[in-house]
């Protein structure tokens, strides 16, 4: 009865444990980046100085992403924990090539193989937005993943991506 009665509560204990550690996920809070700084800094003002010479209107986000509303939609936000619809086009800054794109492409902003750029970028917006997303090449990596959303973005490359956010 008592080596039950372990094997039962090691269970509970597991189980519990399990589950608290998937409540403490904070859906809020900016995914941790492992970005260079310096990097990170020169290619934002590598963003700026093309945006100010394209004459594009755009607002800031701390993490250096710049974007440019196309169309207001409606509603708040989705968190970082959200599931997201988003019609995409990439191409990198200044190019007029596209690099990728998808229409209806559906992705959970909590896998860890999302690029923290498109996380936060997606953040952003509410429902049936419309947005120019300015993304610096350091926050388009993710280390040590080599199946990443969207895919075959350049490394290291600025980017401008089109999005359209249809649900979350």
């Amino acid at each position: 009865m008592i080596k039950n009665l372990l094997s039962t509560s090691s269970f509970s204990i597991l189980f519990v444990g399990i589950f608290s550690c998937q409540s403490e996920i904070q859906c809020d809070q900016l995914p941790e980046t492992s970005a260079d700084q310096t990097r990170l800094e020169a290619q934002i003002d590598e963003i700026d100085s093309y945006l100010e010479s394209e004459g594009i209107n755009y607002s800031t986000h701390s993490s250096g992403i710049r974007y440019s509303v196309l169309e207001s939609g409606v509603g708040n936000s989705p968190d970082f924990c959200s599931g997201v619809s988003v019609d995409y086009e990439g191409r990198v800054l200044g190019e007029d090539e596209t690099f990728i794109s998808g229409i209806g492409t559906d992705f959970s902003l909590r896998s860890n193989q999302v690029v923290v750029g498109f996380k936060i970028a997606i953040s952003l917006m509410n429902q049936n937005a419309d947005y120019r997303l300015f993304i610096p090449g350091e926050l388009l990596i993710n280390r040590g993943i080599s199946n990443t959303v969207p895919n075959n973005i350049p490394d290291g490359e600025n980017v401008e991506f089109r999005v359209r956010l249809n649900s979350y």
